[in-house]
């Protein structure tokens, strides 16, 4: 019997596979042989296969990790994938992968016992608003900071709104809200729990930094200006998420967090540390 084409298996990730002999063709379960046509970056979840399978690669790089060992199959090569082995295939490539799949028993999904794809982890975003002349130097910078701040908290799909003001401003919100007639280095606004289903990211709510204090801080401890927002910004997303230093336990709590975030003591640290000396004087 010669064969000069296959049945198309549909599939969604953009590889093309073409069966000519096998269970979808001619209800055979004995082997199956495919031609394959593999999009560069494409790849499949982690499979653990009840039959063996050889693929001849015609032109590109086929990628198969089996057992954790990684070998790439270039055009003229056969790559051998024993069964009940765990394979993942791809193709890393900068082009497409050409290649024959022959698989005995015939290829069947229930077969493959093919592992549930992980799901991709939502990206984190940092919104940031500018109302100091020496803000926008300071705008992406902070913004890339915040990302990774909630990324070390393992936070994923949330949103943060972080200000740059002026003493003039942050005075007036400190005076607003919290009934304190004074500027401060930063204040947090949380956004509260949104109804459940409510579409994009999570708000977390907003981080409001004087860039005045800070100059002046940086100044007083001998710390650069970016080295001093990126404490205030540490010390108010930890508060948009509920943490707080009221108490000696929660202090500590929020000065070991602002420790991870900072790679050193924070805000809290500094501010039980001085209550100390106070006790002691």
């Amino acid at each position: 019997m010669r064969l000069r084409k296959g049945k198309l298996i549909p599939r969604e990730d953009g590889k093309r596979i073409e069966e000519f002999i096998g269970a979808a063709t001619l209800g055979n379960s004995s082997m199956s042989v495919a031609r394959m046509l593999a999009p560069p970056g494409w790849s499949e979840p982690a499979q653990k296969p009840e039959f063996d399978e050889a693929v001849l690669v015609l032109r590109g790089e086929l990628t198969l990790v089996v057992d954790g060992k990684r070998e790439r199959i270039a055009a003229g090569e056969v790559g051998w994938v024993p069964k009940g082995r765990r394979v993942i295939y791809s193709n890393e490539g900068q082009g497409a992968c050409d290649y024959w799949s022959i698989c005995a028993p015939a290829f069947r999904l229930e077969l493959a016992h093919v592992e549930p794809a992980e799901e991709e982890p939502q990206a984190n975003h940092v919104t940031v608003q500018v109302a100091h002349a020496q803000g926008e130097a300071l705008a992406r910078p902070l913004a890339s900071l915040g990302r990774a701040y909630m990324d070390r908290l393992e936070l994923h799909g949330c949103e943060l709104s972080l200000s740059l003001v002026g003493d003039r401003a942050i005075r007036r919100l400190n005076r607003t809200w919290r009934k304190k007639d004074k500027a401060t280095d930063v204040l947090s606004f949380p956004a509260g729990e949104l109804p459940r289903g409510t579409p994009g990211p999570r708000q977390l709510g907003d981080v409001v930094i004087s860039l005045d204090t800070a100059k002046r801080q940086a100044k007083e401890y001998g710390r650069t200006l970016e080295a001093e927002v990126s404490r205030y910004l540490a010390h108010g997303l930890l508060h948009l998420l509920g943490h707080d230093h009221e108490r000696l336990q929660d202090a500590r709590k929020m000065a070991a967090l602002e420790e991870k975030l900072l790679g050193e003591g924070g805000m809290v640290a500094d501010a039980v540390r001085a209550s100390r000396v106070r006790r002691l004087v």
